[in-house]
């Protein structure tokens, strides 16, 4: 095909796989309209927190923390200003960035597959798609399996970092090929390294496998030429170094010390012991733990995880070998190395968890393809000459009103069947006319924080940032948005005062039979919580918060409970408590060195007591969750009279725990369950005269 008509095929293939793309935006944005998730657990509303600072140009690290990382949050903003700058919009850029970049690594991986001839890399992209994220979610469904591959952001956007490599692709392949056609090692490596400076801030745990894959990458790429490979390598780092400095002093008005502060010494030293599950199985302590990454994988990913690791090594050698082209074989290399890193840093730095290996997924069924170019091609070449376009169009046109017939139809249901008939626009989408009743209330709260002067940050603190915050039009007060990424001492310390010090007018929390996960949140950040019980009371709630307004004096613990401490193994410490009264036990222990720190002596707690006997499955790994390797250590214990509550304390890997003495003091118990709702509960506040 001469180039100018391979031009215009390809011109059109890019149209139409960015209509693609774009109707299948318009239909999930429709269903947001009518289907937003409510539910302020679920990830969006510290995608919406992240994006409502940046978009006002405050000051990341001092004014507030992104716990997404920076550029990946700045990709979202045109979308999201586009849209009002709203909990819709928010949700929608993220759509947007996952579809898009969907779109674009199929193509990608299409490209990636020498076999395909160039005009119809794009229709292979669509029906790429189809497959993946459409037809075959159907099969596994069907045969009790998940399906790895999602257009659903989730929480913390986990597939748009998986993203990240395939987005820098096309820079790696225009820039390394000019540098060994012209050998300019200085513009050619400064210029990849300016995306890759950006792509470094994209995530804590995609943007470094990103710059160590790309520097791979010039490596086997340039391997046979030294001299070039050394310059192009040294202006690579300068360039890194120049565009990832030059975006984190803007975003943090030149003063980058306390994000990199909470993003390395607090993120990556608490989130460790912090989130679930807490089997020793479950934390990377050596090398030989690797292999639970697999153990606790599911079957699709975890597949998906070895193929694509093999491969990347198979087209290692084959590149030393100089037996695959310099520039193809080396962006699989970027791209599966970046790849497979994103999906293990979170879970060597953290927890395992399946949901990080499926990054792997749709790469990693595609790379035999892309390594296995020969023989690929013997296998090709009769299909190709006996496929006739008429039957391609077909294929394609079928592949794309399957797509598009999918999400109308699931718009057009979600629509007919709404029970949500009033907009807001603060939210940006409909909500029921019950939820509207509650917004308003809110409203009507803020007229009255109005009234009294009360600043913007002194009204509502939100244990989960939730769209009662967006309704009443408050600033956080802390810095973190939401007491779950209130990560290190000092940020816990910090987000613990304002409720101790009686510095905001409200707190709403998550009602205890709303989640499960209340009762984790609850007993991982007990300080929190008990200053709560002793400055603040519950007036109201809705189905899944708890507003609770200053008291009008401290309430300090109604009793005195026993505690006992016995020690049956060097790495666990049991605390029997018994109280006279019905409540929850404010337990405080204190360590004796010497006792074993660091990663491998994580300290988890496992509860005995009538409230987890009571309920089952309350959150993952229930009833075991972990706490700080501190000397003293503030743990809650469920109480009744007559009943004794065992909390069992652990260190991960057996080393020693020490001994302890421990003390505890009953709170009264509070039924939020026969609180008034929220309109209700807001105007008996009022109507007694708001202090």
């Amino acid at each position: 095909m001469p180039d100018r008509l391979r031009a215009k095929a390809d011109g059109r293939g890019w149209w139409v796989l960015a209509g693609l793309a774009a109707l299948i935006c318009a239909l999930r944005g429709g269903v947001l309209l009518y289907d937003h998730s409510l539910n302020s657990i679920d990830g969006a509303l510290q995608t919406w927190f992240a994006l409502d600072h940046f978009a006002d140009g405050d000051q990341l690290g001092t004014a507030f923390q992104s716990y997404l990382g920076i550029t990946m949050v700045l990709a979202l903003l045109p979308v999201f200003v586009a849209f009002g700058q709203t909990l819709f919009a928010s949700t929608l850029a993220a759509h947007v960035a996952v579809v898009a970049s969907a779109f674009g690594s199929a193509y990608a991986t299409i490209w990636l597959i020498r076999a395909v001839p160039p005009r119809a890399r794009w229709q292979a992209a669509v029906v790429l798609v189809c497959v993946f994220y459409y037809a075959a979610p159907l099969v596994a469904e069907a045969i009790g399996l998940r399906w790895p591959a999602t257009f659903d952001p989730g929480v913390s956007l986990r597939p748009l970092r998986g993203f990240l490599p395939f987005i820098v692709l096309p820079f790696f392949v225009v820039l390394v090929r000019r540098v060994l056609l012209r050998g300019r090692a200085l513009e050619g490596g400064l210029a990849l390294g300016l995306v890759a400076g950006a792509g470094l801030l994209w995530s804590n745990d995609a943007g470094i496998p990103l710059v160590i894959a790309l520097a791979l990458g010039l490596v086997t790429a340039l391997c046979r030429r030294l001299g070039l490979l050394m310059r192009t390598l040294a202006a690579f780092g300068v360039g890194v170094t120049v565009s990832a400095g030059a975006i984190l002093m803007a975003v943090t008005h030149a003063a980058p010390g306390p994000w990199l502060q909470y993003n390395f010494r607090d993120v990556a030293g608490d989130q460790f012991w912090f989130f679930a599950p807490w089997e020793r199985s479950t934390r990377i302590l050596g090398l030989g733990d690797l292999t639970n990454i697999l153990r606790h994988g599911e079957l699709l990913s975890t597949a998906s995880l070895i193929v694509l690791t093999l491969c990347v090594l198979w087209a290692m050698i084959e590149r030393l070998r100089n037996r695959s082209a310099p520039v193809r074989g080396s962006a699989f290399i970027v791209v599966g190395a970046s790849v497979i890193g994103t999906a293990l840093i979170p879970q060597i730095g953290g927890h395992i968890g399946a949901e990080y290996t499926a990054i792997t997924f749709v790469l990693g069924l595609c790379a035999p393809l892309i390594v296995g170019q020969r023989v690929l091609l013997g296998l090709a070449k009769p299909v190709l000459r006996s496929t006739s376009p008429a039957l391609v169009g077909v294929a394609i046109g079928v592949a794309a009103l399957a797509m598009v017939g999918t999400e109308a139809a699931r718009f057009a249901t979600i629509r007919a069947n709404t029970d949500r008939t009033t907009y807001d626009a603060a939210l940006g989408f409909h909500v029921t006319p019950d939820y509207a009743a509650d917004l308003a209330a809110m409203r009507q709260l803020a007229q009255t924080w109005d009234a009294q002067g009360i600043a913007q940050d002194r009204r509502l603190l939100s244990v989960y940032t939730s769209p009662l915050d967006i309704a009443a039009g408050v600033e956080s007060p802390a810095s973190v948005g939401s007491l779950i990424h209130a990560l290190g001492a000092a940020n816990r310390a910090n987000f613990t005062a304002l409720v101790g010090e009686r510095k905001v007018a409200a707190v709403t929390t998550i009602a205890p039979d709303y989640s499960g996960w209340e009762g984790w949140i609850r007993r991982a950040n007990w300080p929190f919580f008990r200053a709560l019980h002793e400055n603040y009371t519950p007036i109201a709630r809705n189905d899944q918060q708890v507003l609770w307004v200053r008291a009008e004096t401290a309430m300090p613990p109604t009793a005195a409970a026993n505690c006992r401490v016995s020690a049956p193994s060097r790495s666990t410490l049991v605390l029997d408590i018994s109280a006279p009264d019905a409540g929850l036990a404010s337990v405080r222990v204190t360590r004796q060195p010497p006792f074993a720190s660091g990663r491998g002596a994580m300290l988890t707690v496992t509860e005995a007591s009538p409230d987890t006997a009571a309920k089952t499955d309350r959150w993952a790994d229930f009833p075991r969750y972990g706490i700080g390797n501190t000397a003293l250590v503030s743990l809650v214990a469920p109480v009744t009279a007559g009943a004794t509550t065992r909390l069992t304390l652990e260190v991960l890997d057996g080393s020693d725990i020490g001994t302890a003495t421990c003390t505890a003091q009953v709170y009264a118990p509070v039924d939020t369950a026969a609180l008034p709702r929220l309109p209700a509960g807001i105007a008996r506040y009022l109507a007694q005269g708001a202090p």
